[in-house]
């Protein structure tokens, strides 16, 4: 979570380039979560697609409707693990894509199912910052407040055939939002000044949360995310940081090499006997996360994708790190491995 962002001191004119995602076609959401749930009203698909390792936030939000959903074969690699679920796509049909850690590994999919009908959206809520996005998707779901300190956000693209839909969204609940941007608030305060931890209490309420029907972003935050964010800075300290785990613990590394025009996420590494790991970092007040607990969201036929989940963790390498942090980090988990 990121604390909230410096507010403009005077709203002046646009900036001279906008990122991909606020200057292509869009609608502004509270929550990403709220998008995918927008799409599936609009789309009325079939059946929906989705992927063997994924937030089971996703599969909530089409739920909702009335849709089947399915999933396809993700390895260990997080790379699409055959291709019999493309030849039971039927025309307009969702096939959602996601781009781990920032990562495409699946255009080549990605243009058979569209080659067979179906909407492709790709979810880019760990790759908002990137320089381009998937030639074959219809549609592209970010989330800004995985990247930046806004208090709610989610944005829809269209791009690629994809038409957005012209509906009115009503405004994100009240209560949430005070809630997440209180949260936000907070975090802010004790990256600067230190404290108590109200912050991670309000987010823990707030996050799991967020509205899965489409409401709109609220207008604070989507002040910040044209006024107030220096996006070139964000994306290059990212990935410089990335860069400097890479040549530290490339045996680690679930990706070990950082493509050009990939903003990342966090720094993904599989290690056995995770948990305990991960609780000696939460001794020293290091918190990795964890994408994604799935075991009561994927179905247990999918071995790969489950022993995954109970390897995984993702380094922070965002832009409030500096080699100093990283090296902390990496120091605690050598030492902890060796044990």
């Amino acid at each position: 979570m990121f604390g909230l962002e410096a507010l403009p001191k005077q709203k002046g004119a646009l900036p001279k380039a906008l990122p991909v995602f606020l200057a292509s076609p869009h609608i502004k959401l509270a929550t990403a979560r709220g998008a995918f749930n927008l799409l599936n009203s609009f789309l009325a698909p079939r059946t929906v697609w989705l992927p063997s390792y994924l937030c089971g936030v996703m599969v909530d939000a089409f739920k909702l409707g009335q849709v089947t959903v399915k999933f396809y074969a993700v390895d260990k690699q997080l790379n699409v693990a055959d291709n019999k679920w493309l030849n039971n796509i039927v025309l307009g049909d969702i096939a959602v894509f996601i781009d781990y850690f920032g990562f495409n590994l699946w255009s080549e999919w990605g243009a058979e199912a569209r080659k067979r009908g179906a909407w492709v959206v790709e979810d880019a809520c760990q790759a908002m910052l990137n320089d381009q996005f998937c030639e074959h998707s219809h549609y592209v779901v970010f989330s800004p407040r995985k990247f930046i300190g806004v208090p709610d956000g989610g944005i829809l693209l269209a791009q690629k055939g994809g038409k957005l839909p012209g509906e009115t969204l009503q405004p994100c609940p009240s209560e949430w939002w005070l809630d997440a941007f209180a949260a936000s608030r907070l975090r802010a305060w004790f990256d600067q000044y230190g404290g108590d931890r109200l912050w991670f209490d309000l987010f823990r309420k707030t996050d799991p949360m967020g509205p899965l029907k489409p409401a709109q972003m609220s207008e604070l935050s989507s002040l910040l995310l044209v006024y107030s964010i220096d996006y070139k800075r964000v994306a290059l300290q990212r990935r410089e940081n990335y860069r400097f785990l890479e040549q530290e613990i490339p045996d680690l590394a679930l990706m070990p090499e950082l493509p050009s025009g990939v903003t990342p996420l966090g720094f993904p590494i599989r290690v056995r006997d995770r948990d305990h790991i991960l609780q000696s970092f939460y001794e020293e007040e290091i918190y990795p996360a964890v994408h994604w607990p799935i075991v009561e969201v994927i179905p247990s036929q999918f071995l790969d994708s489950h022993q995954l989940a109970q390897e995984i963790m993702t380094l922070p390498c965002d832009q409030r790190y500096d080699p100093t942090d990283l090296m902390r980090m990496i120091t605690l988990l050598r030492k902890k491995i060796a044990q």
